[in-house]
């Protein structure tokens, strides 16, 4: 591929905007059971004042000017049949020369996750740190994620971790670097460190990215065997979702390109439930930076795309370790309560990772870049402080 990285500039034309006010403006309210809240998924009492406030009240042009000022980039890249795939990322040098540190978010979330610690990451100077432990901050999309290009057909997590190592080494020019994920960004995260060991010289997570071979291997003890339980339990509870986008998305895809309204749905149900607030609390997320996330998704069109994950997940095999294998690059796990699912054992984490660091939070759940920043970024840099 003979396309060169360019700038990118967090825009959208007018023509979009004012089709999402029509839209807003014709919301069609389901019934609703009394009482029900967050029970049965969003509250759509608290709903009813979003809608209202993303029509009236919330200002997109605000939330561009903060985006804007990152230096974004479309970087070109080619997948496995050399199909061309421009991936959007964030660059933020460091005030220190260490080796760089890749954010990867995972779904429903997208690069505007981690824009309250990038400046933690690269200028500890500024949050009473040190800056020699400054490093360069790179944010990178999933394909078909944020402002990354959709992929024609749905792409493997492992295969996208092939992409990734292109564009840290081929494209951005970093050999060594710390890879970080959440969510599918875990997996991503996890695969690179795997299938690329020298380049990859730490790897911490927010959320497990892969399960071990467990094939003539040590009986699980009483709190793996606790934790996996517990994590049944969630699955049966809340993982319907991943079913619908595992097995029929096309179908979801009709309503989350077409509704406004059915997206933020879709979305702020999950940044709810896996954020670690009350039941019957609103999100821990303000609504603007909810909104800001739903709108990007809104105007390109790209979460049925990111959905397709959870099919290639499904059809293409698992985030299951194969015999034999095992992510012996460091391990850092920053474990914050509240989310999908809760923290496991270490035991059950050193299966699959070589655990060199843990910090555990009673609160933050899965999205800790925007609940817990401080927090979030004080462990990796902790995590990151002996790595070269």
């Amino acid at each position: 591929m003979t396309v060169t990285i360019q700038p990118m500039t967090v825009a959208l034309d007018q023509v979009t905007l004012d089709d999402l006010k029509r839209r807003l403006s014709h919301y069609r309210r389901p019934p609703a059971v009394k009482g029900a809240g967050w029970r049965m998924g969003v509250d759509l009492g608290w709903f009813d004042e979003l809608i209202a406030y993303w029509l009236d009240g919330f200002d997109w042009e605000k939330v561009a000017a903060r985006l804007n000022r990152r230096t974004h980039l479309s970087v070109p890249l080619a997948d496995e049949e050399n199909r061309s795939l421009a991936i959007h990322v964030i660059v933020e040098p460091g005030s220190g020369d260490r080796a760089p540190i890749l954010l990867t978010p995972g779904w429903p979330s997208c690069f505007v996750e981690f824009d309250g610690v990038i400046d933690r990451l690269a200028h500890p100077e500024h949050f009473g740190g040190d800056a020699s432990e400054g490093r360069t901050v790179i944010v990178a999309d999933l394909p078909g994620f944020g402002l990354s290009e959709s992929p024609v057909i749905p792409l493997h997590h492992r295969a996208i971790a092939q992409l990734w190592h292109s564009l840290m080494v081929d494209k951005l020019g970093h050999t060594r670097f710390i890879a970080h994920g959440g969510d599918w960004g875990a997996v991503v995260s996890s695969w690179l460190a795997l299938d690329h060991p020298s380049d990859v010289v730490g790897l911490h997570l927010s959320t497990l990215g892969v399960r071990p071979f467990l094939e003539k291997s040590t009986p699980l003890n009483d709190a793996e065997k606790g934790w996996l339980g517990c994590t049944k339990q969630r699955l049966a509870l809340d993982g319907g979702y991943r079913e619908v986008q595992a097995t029929k998305p096309s179908t979801l895809s009709v309503g989350l390109a077409d509704s406004p309204a059915a997206l933020a749905a879709w979305m702020i149900e999950k940044f709810h439930g896996w954020s670690g607030c009350a039941l019957d609390a609103p999100p821990s997320i303000d609504r603007d930076t909810l909104l800001s996330a739903v709108t990007l998704y809104w105007a390109t069109n790209h979460l049925p795309c990111a959905n397709w994950i959870y099919w290639a997940d499904r059809q293409a095999g698992n985030t299951a370790l194969g015999p034999g294998e095992r992510i012996e690059t460091p391990t850092g796990l920053a474990l914050f309560d509240g989310g999908f699912f809760p923290p496991p054992p270490t035991e059950w984490a050193e299966r699959a990772y070589n655990v060199v660091y843990r910090s555990d939070h009673p609160a933050g759940g899965h999205f800790p870049a925007w609940t817990a920043p401080a927090a979030f970024a004080e462990g990796l840099l902790s995590f990151a402080r002996p790595l070269p």
